[in-house]
């Protein structure tokens, strides 16, 4: 069975009344053909029963089965291959989880912000349990220190932005873009938000899992490198949701929303290669200043293709980690029938997996076009 996605034209949604939703409103009305993502007049009730956009409903369904939790995963094994790393991987591991912890921890503080203005209740869904799955990630990172550091240590790692200029700046980076929607909340600055989140989910994680699966090639910290590939999964899902939302409110044939979007791209890209060079450089086998430039310029390529705003560094049309992709899909299997037993019961989940595998791949659902209503 296919999904059908009906959808919506670019720019729907997206109106000048950018006020915060009421708790309940009496005087709404949530019919379908009358629901809009923003702006709209919302009575409160999360009606999810008839829905204009189908997209969020069935991207819900998939974030729902995608439950974990981290005391689930031992790290026994890994307090005794901690030991084994370099000096040089030992820093890179501090200094990539501290960055982890800050860019989820913006995300916990920054989605119900935007979710007030939203007005379509299967789109807040979605922000919803994106917000949940994030804090699910800020506990792995916290359990993971927990288990492998002492406490003073994990205090410190915490706090590397206070020290590391090139941390604070990215950090301040996207959180500058939030922050403006926050104190000023117009159509504009919810774009600027929407295209700082999918960078934020697009680009800045991926090169910090990358490290983490390379130590776990060579047997280190396997088992972080396990609850990594979880939260993967997790932000496959929200880069997702960032492409659908960047199709409901850019409007691409208009040149400053395609600027926007590229503009903050490039912004992410650039950043990430300068921090990727900064903390690995040529010091972690495996992973060379070279081949972190190709595969970030690879990834902003990949992502600006998602949203339709074309190639962005011409030549690099090769993933340098595509070695990696074996052994996560490999893990990924692996730990199903323990990890998501639970789901078995939900309904359509014998369609899932296939679904969930298309996602992973392609980074959106798998779209059939239907003359059907």
């Amino acid at each position: 069975m296919l999904w059908l996605i009906n959808t919506p034209p670019f720019g729907e949604g997206l109106r000048e009344n950018m006020k915060e939703k009421l708790v309940f409103n009496s005087e709404g009305n949530d019919a379908p053909e009358n629901r809009l993502m923003l702006g709209g007049n919302t009575t409160g009730i999360a009606n999810l029963n008839s829905v204009k956009y189908k997209w969020a409903s069935q991207l819900y369904k998939i974030m729902l089965n995608n439950f974990w939790i981290p005391e689930k995963i031992s790290l026994v094994e890994d307090r005794n291959t901690i030991k084994e790393l370099t000096p040089d991987e030992l820093e890179a591991f501090k200094n990539t989880l501290s960055f982890l912890i800050a860019l989820d921890s913006m995300q916990c503080a920054n989605l119900p912000r935007m979710n007030a203005f939203i007005t379509a209740p299967e789109v807040s869904a979605i922000y919803t349990i994106q917000e949940f799955q994030e804090m699910i990630h800020s506990q792995s990172y916290q359990y993971m220190l927990q288990e492998l550091f002492p406490s003073l240590e994990r205090e410190e790692i915490y706090d590397y932005w206070r020290s590391n200029p090139l941390l604070l700046k990215r950090n301040k980076m996207i959180a500058e873009k939030y922050q403006g929607f926050i104190n000023n909340p117009t159509p504009e600055n919810f774009k600027v938000a929407v295209a700082a989140d999918f960078a934020l989910e697009g680009i800045y994680f991926y090169n910090g899992f990358n490290f983490f699966y390379q130590l776990a090639s060579r047997n280190k910290v396997a088992n972080v490198a396990k609850m990594i590939r979880l939260i993967e999964n997790d932000e496959v899902t929200h880069v997702s949701f960032m492409n659908y939302q960047v199709k409901e409110i850019f409007d691409l044939n208009n040149a400053k929303d395609h600027d926007l979007l590229t503009s903050t791209l490039k912004e992410a890209v650039e950043q990430e290669i300068e921090w990727g060079k900064s903390i690995y450089g040529d010091r972690i086998l495996g992973i060379s200043e070279k081949s972190t430039e190709d595969y970030l310029k690879w990834l902003g390529n990949q992502r600006s293709k998602l949203i339709g705003t074309g190639v962005l560094y011409k030549g690099y049309n090769t993933n340098p980690y595509a070695y990696l992709d074996g052994a996560k899909r490999e893990n990924f299997f692996e730990t199903k029938v323990v990890e998501y037993s639970q789901s078995t019961a939900v309904e359509g989940w014998d369609d899932f997996w296939w679904k969930y595998l298309y996602i992973l791949q392609v980074g959106v659902l798998p779209v059939v076009r239907s003359n059907n209503p």
